[in-house]
């Protein structure tokens, strides 16, 4: 009997867990979202003015970010420094696809990010920064969506991931 109750409390618990995992990963998204768009302030304000080629300002970029965008963003300055590529937008994407591994956006953010590196390093100053605020105003957008989402989501799922241990349980015993 005792089995029963402990297998119990375990199957709720971590069904409640589970719940709160995936109530909480709009959130994670939000988050790097955000750092993705610090990242971008920081090559905006670089490229407006401080004036600085293309790889310094990436490089400054990496060391003012979160771990994810910095390790993306260091690379990348990295090969362009190296000259290693053909051009800078192949290069991006390689960059970008090499490191979606542990990030929690979603491929369509993955593709504005993408398409953002169409203009690195090959129109003028203005059109690269209106390029960046564009790319600045869809980050805005996703995050203050995912933010509303995200309420609705945690509550959602919370009671979700309790009913289902419940009627797992219901269902078992």
């Amino acid at each position: 009997m005792i089995l029963k109750i402990a297998g119990a409390v375990l199957v709720c618990l971590s069904s409640t867990l589970l719940g709160l995992y995936f109530a909480s990963l709009d959130s994670f998204r939000a988050s790097d979202l955000n750092e993705w768009k610090k990242a971008l302030l920081i090559l905006r304000s670089q490229i407006a003015f401080a004036a600085v080629p293309l790889p310094e300002a990436m490089s400054t970029a990496a060391e003012r970010v979160g771990a994810q965008v910095s390790k993306a963003l260091a690379e990348f300055a990295e090969q362009l420094s190296n000259r290693d590529s053909a051009d800078i937008y192949t290069t991006w994407r390689k960059t970008l696809h090499e490191n979606t591994r542990g990030s929690y956006l979603k491929s369509e953010d993955w593709e504005w990010l993408g398409d953002f590196g169409k203009t690195l390093g090959f129109l003028d100053k203005a059109m690269q920064l209106n390029s960046i605020d564009m790319t600045i105003s869809y980050l805005d957008g996703k995050t203050k969506m995912l933010s509303a989402q995200s309420e609705k989501n945690r509550k959602m799922f919370g009671s979700l991931g309790i009913l289902g241990g419940m009627l797992t349980v219901v269902i078992l015993v």
